[in-house]
């Protein structure tokens, strides 16, 4: 009786390694994450996304101050193709033109991605390191881009002529683009911000989780109404707001819901705790 009982002990302990060790060899290492940063919490700026209108007339919206009670994890970098690459080959991410493995284009942002390729990404990317990773929201991205968030001043809409208020917000979307390179450029190239987030505002634009919405403003300083909410696109952040349809992958050359469009579209994600 007591040979089996060490005997059924001994192959419980065996299989107890036997699953620790299945789990340590299927982990990834510490080398294997991506860098990120880590935002303090505290107060910060933000500028609502959105369609914002004061009595009928379309203003942006007003800018806030809110205090963050929790810290922000978010990838210093954007994905790279040779990253996305990998989900690709595991059959988990849908095939991006370009897809990029090894060379010199491995470490170029992933670009050419729509919104359900990113939030693949994410979960792919979730249940490879059993951590829980997602893409930011628009008020997250703004907190981690501290001073490259381009701020847009408040202009009312023209009674006698609506169009100038569009006219003047392209204006000031053209000039926040300042003398940029044309095409992707490989991971650092633009720097890092004083949070320690690389590229962030450079020439590929993030996607986010949030949904393009119409609210209305009260003199009453109360919180907007919120009218409507469509997330059939959602918003880019970059060097300026782009609101594009969540299918499109190269908004270039279509698919941006309003304004400019952006010149290429990838993702970064944060790591909810």
């Amino acid at each position: 009786m007591t040979s089996r009982l060490l005997a059924g002990a001994a192959l419980a302990v065996t299989a107890t390694a036997a699953a620790v060790t299945a789990w340590t060899l299927t982990r990834p290492a510490l080398t294997d994450l991506p860098e990120t940063v880590v935002i303090a919490p505290g107060v910060f700026t933000y500028r609502p996304a959105g369609t914002y209108r004061f009595y009928g007339k379309l203003v942006d919206a007003p800018l806030e101050t809110p205090v963050a009670e929790h810290p922000l994890e978010i990838m210093k970098n954007q994905d790279s193709r040779a990253e996305y690459a990998a989900c690709v080959t595991e059959g988990a991410c849908q095939a991006s033109t370009p897809p990029q493995s090894g060379g010199a284009g491995a470490a170029l942002p992933q670009t050419e991605v729509n919104w359900y390729d990113a939030t693949a990404y994410a979960a792919w990317f979730s249940r490879k390191t059993r951590q829980n990773w997602r893409l930011p929201d628009d008020r997250e991205w703004q907190r981690a881009a501290a001073e490259r968030f381009f701020e847009e001043e408040i202009v009312a809409e023209d009674e006698d002529d609506p169009a100038q208020r569009w006219l003047a917000a392209y204006a000031r979307n053209v000039a926040s683009r300042g003398d940029i390179a044309a095409e992707p450029q490989p991971l650092g190239t633009f720097g890092e911000n004083s949070h320690g987030v690389a590229d962030i505002a450079g020439n590929v634009w993030e996607w986010t989780t949030t949904c393009v919405a119409n609210s209305d403003l009260t003199e009453e300083g109360l919180a907007p109404v919120r009218q409507q909410e469509y997330c059939g696109a959602h918003i880019a952040e970059g060097r300026h707001r782009a609101i594009i349809v969540d299918l499109v992958r190269n908004p270039k050359v279509g698919g941006c819901a309003a304004g400019l469009p952006a010149d290429y579209v990838g993702f970064r994600l944060v790591r909810a705790r």
